[in-house]
């Protein structure tokens, strides 16, 4: 068994880390004193970081270690040495090092350094010396425990608990499963249990697959059967057809030759019939193109030496007069290329001098245009002086220079216009924004108001939740005033009966009583227990009669409190019977009504806010469509101020473009390639004096005339008029689209005027007509809703009473059982003496008992123990009752306090709701002000606007007039550029230059048409000469050939003649009756050969795809035997029988180990708790998860007549604190039967004397049991000399340790051995 025997501590919090100090563990016991602070929990945490490696809790960062700052060092290192006999009996040693440095920010760094695990000088199997086992901490932290014979569990939670994690048995349900888990060791078993089941679950996966995968093998070894039984059939198949074939192609072989050797005699008849039929399609040939060239054929008498003669002579004299029209025809087409360039050539003259006429003319024109110009524009700008014609350049110049003039002004004054409407404008806005910054303001205290308001109301209902919560405290109040009063009555009435006990007189008395009155005194003491356990019951009977009128009255002041309430809610007086299900019936009412208010108020206010809102978007739409009608009005009125049209609306201006445009292009079409046609008719009329339309004859003034409008067209549709009209016309189409445009501008505002803006005027109207409404009835729905919910919050208040009523009713009832119980079973015994009687005859023997001093020492003692037994417990009760009614106390100030509170919340809520009508009142004005404020803007605007339209109209009007001047100045400036232009040019002299070339070409022209027409005489005639020889040559050449046709046919007729038909007729018959039938037959074994050959290729085409096949499935069989033996099951079964012979083992090791556990606590407990209120305790273990998984939850339970409570929660901190030093020493018992081992902190804490003393005899009867064992330690660390001084007088420890700090100027840690005595 594992035993500790030194430990060596250095640099550990408080101990020194300059020196060591050491402690020596005695075995049974070892006991280490010292005041609370001097470091004696740090050798627990010491021992627990030497044996486990874990370092105490919230000790990270180096707290663990002396602190440098203290040791006026760097560095501190630290050392933890234990020396201790393992189970196995070998004696161990274990270093621990570690070291702390301080950084320069003050922060603590820990470092593990090298730590080891050896034997201990001295192991006679190591010959004395030291073996080291290991220096890894990981190493180190897993074989220690297993030396020591016990897990890491038990080390940490069970052997060497830190004192913080004592009441770990206490905890929550969580981390006391876990630690029991470890405790048992359970994880690993599960995990084994559960490795184990899931081997087989993925086995039983795995023989599934594995059946599938054999399934599967055994269709391909059924298909490979098949594939086999199919090549066998195919090769027996091929063997037969083969042998058929051959048969089949040798008889076939045969009849062709004796076909061929007959075919081969038979063709001399063959090529007879082949000869007469080619004879027969020629001769029938040449008849048909007989037939053809006599058609229209003039015959000649001249023989066919002749004809051919005269045909070959005839040709060369064609060829020459061929050649010379070729020659002749060149040199026509020669004159005719030169006409048509000196056509084209006067054309160009004739169109350059059309050109300059016109050029000359539009100069003229362009003069006396710019002086019409020039006269209009001093008309129109009121300038004197410019009346007269022709006007020199001077007064051009002159004129031009005062337009500008006039400019330069009308553009100051446009420009100081402009000026002071952005100067206006920008007051205008100055002002706006003013207003709006007022409207802002407003409305932002509207909004924080609003926001005010709406924390009242939330505070105004969290104050009434509150109230409501309190409203039960009058009622507990009440109860708890009786309660007190009945409790101090009773503690009155208990601390007469122990002033009239008078206890120690008689416990003076029992030492006289006589021996020989020792049996009638048994039975009088056997008839006071009796009679004092009737006295347990009727105080019991009293007891619970108090309760039961306690609760009877608490449950009428709950009715009368709230009677009124719930008369006023349900409509009838509460009963407690009833009391809860009728308020769940008008609950449940409530809350529907609830429901439909809130979907009716959901419905109203989505329906208000969709009307707010649509009226907000119409309200901007209808702004929105406004202020488009004014800037499509701006834009129209900037448009057709600047547009050439003549008309004073949009409409008037497109129909006189339009007629504009149609009146341009009828221009321009009837102008447009005029000009040759013009030319012509002026050349032709003055030529024939004749019109050359109407062909009527023309005098000298008719033609003077006829020039002049000819001349006067020829100007217009001269290039430079086309391209005038054509640049006119492009200006008149973009000014009718652009006038379109405004058209299509001017539609969309009347369409916006006419229908958007009164479909939004009649909207807006209609949705601010109902928002009142709507308002008015969300309101109304809110105010029901407040108030079902206040029902709502008095029934949930009530509900809470009417749970109270019911559990105090059903805590009556049950009073009332245990009183029927209690009155029966004190009717039941009989007895008629009271415990006075009894008492008083006690008293007698006493006296007698003096009379018998043999006896006298052993009753003395048991009638001490009697009354001292009967002076605790009523000690015991009187101190229950005092603690009671301090409690009371204590609830009575607390709920008076609560009363105050709500008193004070009630006049909170009178404040806050005067507040709220302050500011709805607030609100109202706000309003009022608001609606007061917008006026000025909706003014300012107004105003702004009148002006506005004033300056806008100004404005325009200095524009048109700036517009028209630089329109004007711009035009002269146009005309008198094209006028220098046209000046530039010298268009009169071009002029006569053309005219004489004209001349020239014309003389020219006259010349090459007499050679032309001479030449195309001379082609005509050669032409006729050749064509006619060509018809004679063809005469000649058709009767040639007719000739020659009618030979031909003569010749093949008498070759046809010369074969014998007749004998050739007559072998053709023979050979078409033998030879078709031979044939026919050679075609029908070819096909049979054929045949069988293709069933032969295709039966060994299949064979090969078949043993294709088949090589898919090589070793099948080898595998489908493999696979067949895989899935045996046994294994699985092994594995199942495994998994529940370990479940089992699990359940039985922990069943046995509970049961074990249980009675150690049991044992323990009922020895050393001094208590009545609990009779024992136990560990209860609860199974979870069913039979697959099974787990368990464990929870520490106390009995009290064999009911079963949960501890935690329901215990003293003495109570506490027992248990679980009981629980440990029970599982230190269980589980650690390697390791006597068992360390004690603090054991005393929050335990009265009485149990202080008892844990004590307990712990002697502990150290008694098992000191003879040799290997039992127990390590108590204690501050209470007290319990010291109990445990030295048990003789159960010679030497204990006391820790003490000491005075120097280091107050270093120092520990010290003391004998006991």
């Amino acid at each position: 068994m594992a035993t500790l025997n030194k430990l060596a501590i250095r640099g550990i919090r408080s101990f020194d880390d300059k020196q060591i100090s050491v402690i020596e563990f005695f075995s049974p016991v070892t006991v280490i004193v010292g005041h609370n602070g001097s470091g004696k929990t740090t050798i627990i945490e010491c021992l627990k970081y030497a044996t486990t490696g874990d370092q105490p809790p919230n000790t990270r960062g180096g707290a663990f270690i002396h602190d440098p700052k203290m040791a006026n060092e760097k560095e501190v290192k630290a050392q933890v040495k234990l020396r201790f006999h393992a189970a196995n009996g070998k004696r161990m040693l274990v270093v621990r090092n570690l070291s702390v440095t301080a950084k320069k920010n003050g922060a603590l760094t820990m470092k593990t350094l090298e730590s080891i695990l050896a034997l201990a000088d001295g192991n006679a199997d190591k010959g004395g010396k030291r073996g080291v086992i290991s220096t890894k901490v990981g190493e180190m932290d897993a074989e220690i425990p297993h030396l020591l014979g016990v897990s890491k569990a038990v080390l940490d939670n069970v052997i060497f608990c830190h004192q913080e994690d004592s009441y770990w048995p206490l905890a929550e349900p969580s981390i006391l499963k876990k630690k029991f888990d470890d405790i048992f060791e359970a994880t690993k078993y599960t995990k084994a249990l559960d490795n184990i089941k899931q081997l087989r679950k993925d086995r039983a996966a795995e023989l599934k697959a594995e059946k599938e995968k054999l399934d599967s093998l055994s269709r391909e070894k059924g298909h490979a059967d098949k594939l086999r039984s199919r090549i066998s059939d195919l090769n027996s198949q091929i063997g037969a057809k083969e042998l058929e074939y051959e048969e089949a192609k040798r008889e076939y072989e045969t009849l062709v030759v004796a076909n061929q050797k007959f075919y081969d005699s038979s063709t001399k008849f063959r090529e007879i019939f082949a000869r007469i039929e080619v004879l027969q399609e020629k001769k029938q040939h040449y008849e048909a193109e007989l037939a053809d060239a006599k058609d229209n054929l003039q015959e000649l008498e001249d023989t066919d030496e002749e004809l051919a003669s005269r045909l070959q002579n005839f040709d060369d004299h064609v060829s020459e007069r061929k050649r010379k029209l070729t020659s002749e025809t060149v040199k026509m087409q020669d004159l005719e290329d030169e006409l048509a360039d000196m056509r084209r050539a006067h054309t160009e003259l004739t169109n350059e001098q059309g050109r300059l006429e016109e050029k000359l003319k539009a100069q003229e024109n362009l003069i006396a245009s710019r002086e019409e110009l020039v006269r209009a524009l001093s008309t129109k700008h009121n300038l004197k002086g410019f009346d007269h014609s022709p006007l020199e350049s001077e007064k051009i110049a002159e004129f031009t220079a005062r337009l500008s003039e006039l400019q330069r002004k009308q553009a100051i004054e446009t420009e100081r216009l402009e000026a002071e409407d952005k100067a206006a404008a920008e007051e205008y806005n100055t002002k706006l924004r003013q207003l709006h910054a007022e409207l802002e303001r407003l409305k932002q205290r509207k909004e924080s108001l609003r926001d005010r308001l709406s924390t009242i109301q939330s505070n105004i209902l969290s104050t009434e939740s509150e109230i409501d919560a309190a409203q039960t405290l009058p009622s507990k109040l009440l109860t708890l005033q009786t309660e007190m009063e009945d409790k101090e009555r009773r503690l009155e009435s208990l601390r007469k009966e122990f002033q009239s006990a008078n206890y120690e007189e008689r416990l003076a008395e029992k030492t006289a009583t006589a021996r020989n009155l020792d049996i009638k005194r048994d039975a009088l003491n056997s008839e006071l227990r009796t009679l004092s356990l009737q006295a347990d019951s009727r105080a019991k009977l009293d007891l619970n009669r108090a309760s039961l009128k306690s609760k009877s009255m608490e449950i009428d002041n709950i009715i009368e409190v709230n009677k009124a309430k719930f008369r006023k809610l349900v409509g009838s007086d509460p009963r407690p019977e009833t009391m809860t299900r009728e308020l769940d019936r008008v609950s449940s009412e409530k809350e529907r009504q609830q429901n439909d208010l809130e979907v009716q108020s959901q419905l109203a206010n989505k329906a208000l806010q969709e009307a707010e809102m649509n009226s907000s978007q119409v309200s901007a739409k209808l702004k929105d469509a406004k202020a488009r009608v004014k800037d499509i009005d701006r834009q129209l009125q900037h448009a057709l101020s600047e547009s050439p049209a003549e008309g004073d609306s949009v409409e008037e201006k497109i129909k006189d473009a339009e007629a504009q445009v149609k009146d341009t292009k009828d221009e321009l079409v009837s102008t447009s390639g005029t000009s040759e046609a013009y030319k012509h008719f002026l050349e032709r009329g003055r030529s024939d004096k004749r019109c050359p339309l109407c062909r009527r004859d023309m005098n000298h003034q008719e033609l003077q005339l006829f020039e002049r409008i000819v001349n006067e067209n020829l100007k217009k549709a001269s290039p430079q008029a086309i391209r005038q009209t054509q640049e006119e016309l492009r200006q008149w189409e973009d000014q009718l689209k652009q006038l379109q445009r405004l058209g299509e501008l001017a539609g969309n505002r009347e369409k916006i005027k006419n229908e958007e803006i009164a479909t939004l005027e009649a909207q807006l109207t209609e949705y601010d007509a109902k928002i009142p409404g709507l308002a008015d009835t969300v309101e109304e729905l809110n105010r029901k809703s407040e108030d079902i919910k206040k029902e709502l919050k008095d029934i949930t208040s009530l509900k809470q009473h009417a749970a109270n009523v019911s559990r105090l009713q059903s805590e009556v009832e049950s009073l009332k059982r245990e009183i029927t119980v209690l009155e029966n079973d004190l009717v039941a015994t009989g007895s008629t003496r009271t415990a006075d009687d009894v008492q008083s005859e006690l008293e007698q023997l006493s006296d007698e008992i003096r009379h018998n001093p043999s006896n006298r020492r052993r009753s003395n003692e048991r009638e001490k123990n009697t009354l001292l037994t009967e002076k605790e417990r009523l000690q015991t009760t009187l101190r229950k009752f005092e603690n009671d009614l301090l409690t009371m106390q204590v609830q009575q100030s607390e709920l008076k306090g609560q009363l105050r509170d709500k008193e004070a919340a009630e006049k909170r809520i009178q404040e806050l709701k005067k507040e709220q009508s302050e500011i709805n009142a607030t609100l109202k004005e706000l309003e009022a002000k608001l609606t007061e404020a917008q006026a000025p803007v909706k003014r300012l605007e107004h105003e702004y606007n009148e002006v506005q339209k004033e300056r806008s109209e100004k404005r325009s009007h200095a524009h048109h007039v700036l517009q028209d001047l630089q329109n004007s100045l711009r035009e002269l400036e146009i005309k008198n550029a094209e006028v220098e232009r046209q000046l530039k040019a010298r268009v009169s002299r071009s002029l006569r230059d053309v005219n004489r070339k004209l001349e020239e070409h014309e003389a020219e022209f006259q010349k090459l048409v007499a050679d032309l027409e001479k030449a195309r005489d001379e082609v005509r005639a050669m032409e006729k000469e050749i064509h006619e020889a060509g018809a004679y040559v063809s005469r000649i050449r058709d009767n040639l050939r007719v000739r020659k046709l009618a030979k031909e046919i003569a010749a093949t007729q008498k070759e046809i003649e010369s074969y014998d038909v007749e004998e050739a007729a007559k072998a053709r018959r023979i050979f078409q009756e033998k030879y078709t039938k031979d044939k026919e037959r050679e075609t029908t074994l070819q096909s049979k050969y054929s045949h069988i050959g293709g069933e032969v290729s295709s039966l060994k085409s299949q064979l090969k795809q078949q043993e294709l096949d088949l090589k898919e499935f090589r070793d099948i069989h080898k595998r489908y035997r493999d696979q067949l033996v895989k899935l045996s099951d046994m294994a699985n079964n092994d594995l199942e029988k495994y998994a529940k012979a370990l479940d089992n083992a699990i359940m039985k090791y922990h069943s046995l180990k509970m049961e074990e556990v249980n009675d150690t606590m049991r044992h323990l407990w009922n020895k050393t708790y001094q208590g009545t209120d609990i009779d024992g305790i136990k560990i209860a273990s609860d199974s979870e998860g069913g039979a697959t998984k099974r787990s368990y939850n464990y929870r520490v339970v106390m009995t009290k007549d064999q009911v079963e409570m949960d501890m935690r929660g329901r215990c003293s901190a003495g109570q506490k604190m027992l248990a679980s030093i009981i629980i440990r020493l029970a599982l230190a018992d269980s589980f650690g039967q390697n390791c006597g081992i068992l360390a004690l902190d603090e054991p005393t804490n929050a335990l009265d004397t009485e149990n202080i003393d008892a844990l004590a005899e307990s712990l002697v009867d502990i150290i008694n049991e098992r000191k003879n064992q040799g290997h039992f330690q127990l390590i108590i660390i204690t501050h209470d000399e007290n319990f010291l001084r109990k445990l030295g007088q048990s003789d159960v420890m010679e030497y204990y340790w006391r820790r003490r700090v000491s005075r120097d100027p280091r107050q270093k840690s120092m520990i010290e051995r003391h004998r006991f005595g």
